[in-house]
């Protein structure tokens, strides 16, 4: 019986004294190292990288000098920000080579054309600005879609916290219920919170990457009921019929100004179109323009003047609501 019970306690000595090691040797390394090891390893894990989205490198292009050229330069920032709001799959680099290659073969074309300088520029320029407006009209095209879909989606969000959901799971509920563009915004929002993000930061990081007003109104009243409280599920129901009666007003006036907005077109079409016939049943008269100085400068300023009407025919038809 003695000789079981000494070693035991021999047993327990050793066990102690290798404990004592493991927590010198803790306390010796740097704070931390441990915890931020099975951290990284969980997040290289095979099966969690496809699903962790959120830590992102933002690649601006693959030539990794203009990359590195392209995130420190400040003049490129609205381009940038105008491509990250379009959720563009082409690098930045691309539409940043394209602009000045675009230009300059423009401003060739016109040279070996023997364009007029003034058309020539402006032909140089209208081509150097296609990629910007490329990326502007896939801009455009995504907020209407987002604000085609945000009604939608904050009236499921409603019915989730009526439901007695956290407003955590009227994200994930969104994300995993709706399309692109409002799924996949709405599921950053919710990886974000779920990594550790504050709610409102990741709020309003999401309104950084959109430009979309009602969006803003979403968040904005998101803010100010976790501050002064209140009815959230009923704060985002009013908000959701709020803009479906916004768009039937926006329906409402384009049918009211559709009458303005086809003479608008049909004033800015009927010269070239009268033009183009005139020079098939004469070419020698309406060629003057063309091939005469005079009739170049008058072309010109004639070019100019269509597109300065279009803008403000634009502006008088375009109502905001």
């Amino acid at each position: 019986m003695l000789t079981a019970l000494i070693a035991l306690g021999i047993f327990g000595t050793i066990l102690l004294f290798m404990h004592a090691c493991v927590l010198l040797h803790r306390m010796m390394a740097p704070r931390g190292t441990d915890r931020a090891i099975e951290r990284i390893q969980k997040w290289t894990a095979p099966e969690l990288v496809t699903e962790l989205d959120i830590v992102r490198k933002e690649s601006l292009s693959d030539i990794p000098w203009l990359n590195d050229l392209l995130t420190t330069m400040q003049r490129v920032q609205p381009l940038r920000v105008l491509h990250r709001q379009a959720d563009c799959r082409v690098p930045l680099g691309v539409f940043v080579l394209a602009m000045p290659l675009l230009a300059v073969s423009g401003f060739l074309v016109g040279l070996t054309m023997h364009i007029p300088f003034v058309l020539t520029v402006v032909l140089s320029s209208i081509l150097g600005a296609l990629p910007a407006g490329y990326l502007y009209w896939q801009k455009r095209q995504r907020m209407a879609k987002l604000e085609r879909q945000l009604p939608e989606g904050l009236e499921l969000m409603s019915r989730a916290l009526k439901a007695g959901h956290a407003f955590s799971v009227g994200l994930k509920l969104v994300a995993e219920e709706t399309a692109d563009p409002i799924g996949v915004e709405f599921k950053r929002v919710f990886e974000e919170v779920s990594m550790g993000v504050a709610l409102p930061q990741a709020l309003q990081n999401m309104t950084d990457r959109l430009n979309c007003v009602d969006l803003k109104f979403f968040v904005t009243s998101v803010l100010v009921q976790r501050e002064t409280g209140g009815n959230l599920a009923e704060i985002i129901d009013s908000l959701a019929t709020l803009i479906r009666k916004r768009f039937e007003l926006q329906l409402k006036v384009k049918a009211l100004s559709a009458e303005g907005r086809f003479s608008a077109i049909v004033l800015f079409i009927l010269p070239l179109f009268v033009g183009a016939a005139l020079f098939k049943m004469n070419p020698e008269y309406i060629g003057l323009l063309f091939t005469d100085p005079f009739g170049q400068n008058l072309a010109t300023a004639a070019s100019m003047l269509m597109i300065t009407g279009a803008a403000v025919m634009k502006r008088m038809v375009t109502i905001r609501v």
